[in-house]
């Protein structure tokens, strides 16, 4: 008897019909995938509380009536020799879509890196910010090929100035003492706490970071001179901020 296996290269032993054209085929049941079978008996529940299952509209499933099938399907069935050829034109298929991917990805590498190529500044610089918002824009802006705009040529530039500024920032002042402090409000950044809102006031006074925590001083870009204590010789991701308290405008 000529060996019968199923689309998927499994052995078939069960009962073998023929179709309307003469070909041999097999049923099988399509399992219900909505309810489950619990001490021999197939039911629907919506969990188990206790070790017990429970619903609350009832043990009967709408899908399968608690057949555990939904239907019965018929599918045709094959020799060695039929499966051979129809995985080798299955692979060869599968072959010709992958070459078809590679051609249009390399297609695309190309028009990716010319694209790169054409606005080299810029992308050099985005890869020398690094991080995750930089690099995820550099990454979003080189795969939809689009063009930078002035803002954020803008951006990019002033991130760098802000970087090499900050590499120069130094701590001013001795702890405790009472200095003079002129420079510009670089950023304000308000919070609500539970005494109310805290405002963190951030100054750049000839090139170092001076960092207020408490009342509002000023607006960004707001120049400001004032008298404050030391109160603290920090570090913030590798810029040394000069920490103030008690400031008092001049």
């Amino acid at each position: 008897m000529t060996q019968l296996f199923t689309r998927s290269g499994t052995e078939y032993t069960g009962e073998v019909k023929t179709s309307l054209k003469g070909k041999p085929t097999y049923t099988y049941k399509v399992s219900c995938n909505r309810c489950c079978e619990i001490d021999g008996k197939r039911m629907w529940i919506m969990g188990i509380h206790n070790d017990r299952p429970y619903s609350l509209t009832g043990f009967d499933c709408w899908t399968c009536h608690n057949t555990g099938f939904t239907s019965i399907k018929t599918a045709p069935l094959y020799t060695a020799e039929q499966l051979a050829k129809l995985d080798a034109a299955a692979a060869k298929r599968a072959a010709a879509k992958a070459a078809e991917r590679a051609a249009i990805q390399a297609q695309h590498q190309a028009a990716k890196d010319a694209f790169i190529g054409l606005h080299k500044p810029f992308f050099d610089a985005l890869d020398g910010l690094g991080g995750e918002f930089w690099t995820r824009l550099r990454n979003d802006m080189a795969n939809r090929m689009k063009e930078p705009t002035e803002r954020q040529i803008a951006l990019v530039e002033g991130e760098i100035a802000k970087r090499q500024q900050n590499a120069t920032s130094a701590h001013i002042g001795s702890i405790g003492a009472r200095i003079e402090i002129e420079g510009t409000i670089e950023r304000v950044i308000s919070m609500e706490t539970q005494f109310g809102i805290k405002h963190i006031n951030i100054i750049r006074c000839n090139g170092n970071v001076v960092v207020y925590r408490g009342n509002y001083l000023g607006s960004k870009g707001d120049a400001i001179r004032m008298m404050a204590t030391v109160a603290e010789h920090g570090e913030r991701e590798d810029v040394k901020q000069t920490i103030v308290q008690r400031p008092k405008i001049i």
